[in-house]
């Protein structure tokens, strides 16, 4: 078949097209497999991430630099820290509390941080930099910070607010409790007088006991849903940490929900950024830390967060008057926790799984006594019923004879 030489160049134009289509498609493919990817470990709703149209942190990130991030989320350190230990965790950049970086830094797991890849290090608060678990910040750095206290319906809430309230019968249903072994025994400990970073076993096994003594009346264990029940006033007592905008942010204006630092005192928590050890990308991970100290994006998350940012200008220029609920007690008094020897920590998985699952509390030996009771009790009726019916035969015997 004779074909044209116009026919024949517009072959030739389309071949040569779809030759440059398929090298381009070819290289952006490539170009795509080669891109830096982070594994970012965090708390759940621990970042802006776009909802209600806010600034999607990573996505600034992505945008900025180019490096794609993989995005996962833990609900309490135990979680996280079983995940990392247990050896199959593929992540860069981690958000461990304070002692639990403590612990990581003592088992070598974390990379040592260059403080010249993180230059936004000079708007930290000088009050969280160069902290006892990590006196370099060789490790770590600050992510966010707060203490821990009450929540409270003022409505239904009279009395001084103290750890006490806590395993008030009263409120029997109507409180929630701390998520995680650490928090809630601590709270135990403070209730007594006692150190929150005591080596003494005693002190941990009475403050479990007071755990098991409160389960009956305790509705749920959860974390991040208090506000939730607060505002539907499903409970009215809640242990959680406190930031800067709690009020306004978690609880939507409502004014009869309240917090109070108890005078026995409380924990000072520091949620930290860390590199974990073996990290392929350390590099991208610092410049990942330094992105989240920038202003913009320190203010963005603290504004959804709800917890007090370390970036001194954030800090002191935009949510101060959030801390409104903290001039009363002076934070430095506040404890932080310390990593605790492995035998006590062990201890208190096993005894904090018993408290979940309502094993041993006080209702439960109580409810275990009376049923031993009714047990014994129907036991002698049956060996009465016996020896009577013994004695029936006998007698019977005797008069057939």
């Amino acid at each position: 078949m004779y074909l044209s030489e116009k026919i024949k160049k517009k072959i030739v134009f389309i071949s040569i097209m779809l030759s440059l289509s398929w090298i381009f498609f070819i290289f952006l493919k490539n170009n795509n497999s080669n891109q830096t990817t982070l594994n970012v470990y965090n708390w759940g709703e621990f970042m802006s991430l776009g909802g209600d149209g806010g600034l999607n942190v990573n996505e600034k990130f992505t945008e900025k630099t180019g490096i794609k991030i993989n995005y996962t989320t833990f609900q309490s350190n135990e979680e996280m820290l079983a995940k990392i230990m247990g050896g199959g965790a593929d992540y860069d950049v981690i958000f461990p509390s304070e002692y639990v970086t403590e612990k990581l830094i003592k088992n070598d797991m974390l990379e040592k941080i260059d403080l010249n890849n993180i230059p936004n290090y000079k708007f930290l608060y000088h009050e969280l930099k160069n902290l006892s678990f990590d006196p370099k910040n060789e490790y770590s750095l600050p992510y966010f910070w707060g203490v821990l206290g009450i929540f409270y319906n003022k409505k239904f809430v009279k009395e001084k607010i103290t750890w006490d309230l806590l395993w008030n019968k009263k409120y029997s249903k109507r409180i929630l409790m701390c998520d995680n072994v650490r928090d809630a025994a601590s709270i135990a400990l403070l209730r007594k007088g006692k150190d929150v970073n005591s080596i003494n076993p005693s002190d941990w096994k009475v403050a479990l006991d007071d755990l098991n003594y409160q389960r009956p009346l305790v509705q749920s264990y959860i974390c991040d849903q208090i506000f939730d029940k607060l505002l539907a006033e499903e409970v009215y007592i809640a242990p959680f940490y406190y930031g800067h905008s709690s009020q306004g942010n978690m609880l939507g204006g409502n004014d009869n929900i309240k917090f109070a630092v108890p005078p026995e005192g409380t924990n000072k928590f520091i949620d930290c950024v860390c590199i974990l050890k073996g990290s392929k990308h350390k590099r991208e991970a610092e410049e990942y830390i330094n992105f989240l100290y920038e202003n913009d994006i320190s203010y963005a998350n603290s504004k959804v967060v709800g917890n007090f940012s370390p970036n001194k200008n954030i800090y002191e220029n935009c949510f101060k008057e959030g801390s409104e609920y903290l001039k009363s007690y002076d934070t430095s008094k506040a404890h932080l926790y310390e990593d605790l020897p492995s035998d006590i920590s062990k201890m208190n998985d096993e005894l904090w799984i018993k408290v979940k699952v309502g094993e041993n509390n006080s209702g439960n030996k109580n409810d275990n006594f009376y049923v031993l009771i009714l047990i014994l009790i129907f036991i002698s009726l049956i060996l009465i019923y016996i020896i009577m019916l013994l004695g029936k035969i006998r007698k019977n015997r005797e008069v057939s004879k």
